[in-house]
């Protein structure tokens, strides 16, 4: 549940810590207090989309920490998945600056908006005035009803959901074969004329890295030889050349062996000697292989051109060339015997879409049982919100097979007796759909497992009778979840366990609003000015705000 949340900097509030407490935690005050400013920053903490406008005038940066306690073992298993710490308290941190950048911190982590709404979606749900309109959108009807359904339905969506994943592979592999006879030719001819020019380049890897150097060899070839035989004339061709020099270095030093460190010299005289020689022999060979050719170049320039070519259609490298190559056979071999594959395809297609439509009927038959009783309920919920007589109804169409089912589904409504049954979106008034909703809350109590659940006005514009009904839906849904309520109704707010106040207050010529908790005949005070509708109430006012406390307990 939720423990407290604090608020910082955001919209009229400055600085403010709430608790909350389990069971109906009620929100009083005038409008315009600023109570909407819980909700707003509460939804903010959980994921909401980020607003500049709720950072609070002439400050650079709000902050929302909401902390939650008891936490479902769902939440816990995400907490894990993440590796995310928890020690007895969740608390979700959320900062928005006004160059409208955001952080997120989970019990200290960094985390995503993502990450934030998978975990909400769980700990926290919220039903406004406009929240019904979640209702007339059709793609949730169905997942409602699996939900209400519950373990029976999920465990076959699984099957469907495996069963389709096969039929659809099937259905790509027939697909891959390339369609009819005709196309399945067009392919072959394809394939054909791509390996063949592949294999007619006859490709050795790394042999364009060979020609890149052979290339740049010959095209350098006249400097080369130039600068090879200067260096030769220099080293062994010209009188006083070094080898000579060295030579003749070595033989004159030759006869004063006795003398160890002359020895010793002439010694490396002769290594120097026999390493230049060597020297000369490789530079010499070089020499008479430098020998600029045109021809070659040409050939070498045009053998680039073509592994370039292959390289644009094929793959980047000569190995990526002949790897794409050997898928381009293995299809080939794939097409040449399609018919024989194809034919067993179509049967196993047969098999699988088969079993795919056993499995969705069984879906669909559950569906269509709990829907019955899930009719019954909802008529039953609203009969006690003073709406006798409506007919609710759960229409199925069938549709081609997805991994849900092929059921497509609507729920129908009608308010007057002796009226067909309509979609909502067509039939249902404003006061109409937040009585649905708060229908559906109570029938999907023990199939939702949020832990809160936020309810903003959703008594607007319902009153009398109707308004105690709506009250009594409310306690009985905080017997098993923590409620936190917005209310102007009286009789609703009489049957909160624990209540808070938002004033608007000018401190220093400056507006802010605060939240303070209500206890004793502060309560009954409040609950008074709802009833009279004005700050100075009436002793009959009290009075009546006595009673409807005292009704509650």
């Amino acid at each position: 549940m939720l423990s407290s949340i604090f608020l910082s900097n955001v919209a009229l509030i400055k600085k403010q810590n709430i608790d909350f407490k389990n069971g109906f935690n009620c929100i009083l005050g005038q409008s315009g207090a600023g109570k909407s400013i819980i909700i707003d920053a509460l939804s903010f903490s959980l994921g909401a989309k980020a607003d500049k406008s709720l950072i609070r005038s002439n400050e650079n940066l709000m902050r929302v920490d909401a902390v939650f306690t008891d936490i479902s073992k769902e939440a816990l298993n995400l907490l894990q998945d993440w590796n995310i710490d928890f020690d007895g308290e969740l608390i979700i941190s959320r900062t928005l600056n006004i160059d409208g950048k955001s952080s997120i911190k989970i019990n200290g982590f960094p985390a995503t908006t993502k990450m934030l709404k998978d975990l909400s979606s769980i700990l926290t749900d919220f039903c406004g005035q406009h929240d019904s309109v979640g209702l007339l959108n059709e793609n949730n009807h169905l997942l409602i009803l699996d939900k209400f359904a519950g373990v029976e339905v999920e465990t076959l969506k699984k099957q469907v959901e495996i069963a389709y994943d096969e039929y659809k592979t099937i259905l790509d592999k027939i697909s891959n074969l390339g369609g009819d006879e005709t196309e399945r030719e067009r392919t072959k001819d394809l394939l054909t004329f791509q390996i063949n020019e592949i294999t007619n380049a006859n490709l050795i890897i790394g042999e364009d890295e060979t020609l890149r150097e052979r290339y740049d060899f010959i095209s350098s070839a006249e400097n080369i030889y130039e600068k090879v035989s200067n260096v030769l004339n220099k080293l062994d061709e010209q009188n006083g050349c070094v080898t000579s020099f060295l030579h003749d270095s070595k033989n004159e030093l030759s006869n004063l062996s006795n003398f160890k460190e002359i020895e010793n010299c002439r010694e490396r005289i002769e290594n120097c000697y026999y390493e230049i020689k060597d020297v000369v022999d490789t530079l010499e060979n070089v020499r008479q292989n430098t020998d600029f050719d045109a021809n070659e170049l040409e050939r070498i320039d045009s053998r680039l051109d073509l592994i370039k070519s292959l390289s644009k259609k094929y793959g980047k490298s000569i190995e990526d060339i002949l790897d794409y190559k050997s898928k381009l056979e293995s299809q080939l071999n794939e097409l040449e015997n399609s018919q024989e594959i194809l034919n067993n395809l179509q049967k196993e297609e047969i098999i699988k879409k088969e079993e795919l439509l056993a499995l969705c009927d069984k879906l669909s038959v559950v569906r269509k049982n709990n829907a019955v009783d899930f009719e019954k309920r909802i008529i039953s919920e609203l009969d006690d919100l003073q709406m006798k007589g409506t007919r609710f109804s759960v229409c199925f169409e069938k549709d081609k097979p997805t991994k849900n089912g092929y059921d497509n589904v609507k729920f129908l409504f009608s308010a007057n007796v002796g009226q067909d049954v309509k979609d909502l979106n067509k039939t249902a008034s404003g006061g109409e759909l937040s009585r649905l909703l708060l229908a559906f809350k109570n029938v999907m109590l023990d199939k939702d497992h949020v832990q809160t659940i936020v309810f903003d006005e959703i008594d607007s514009g319902i009153s009398g009778h109707t308004a105690g009904k709506l009250a009594e839906k409310l306690v009985n849904i905080s017997k098993y979840t923590q409620i936190i309520c917005i209310t102007h109704t009286p009789v609703v707010a009489s049957r909160g366990n624990e209540f808070l106040l938002v004033e608007k207050k000018v401190i220093d010529n400056n507006t802010i609003s605060v939240v303070n908790a209500l206890k004793g005949n502060d309560i009954v005070t409040e609950i008074a000015k709802l009833i009279d509708g004005n700050q100075n109430v009436s002793q009959t006012a009290i009075e009546h705000a006595k009673k409807l406390l005292e009704e509650k307990s």
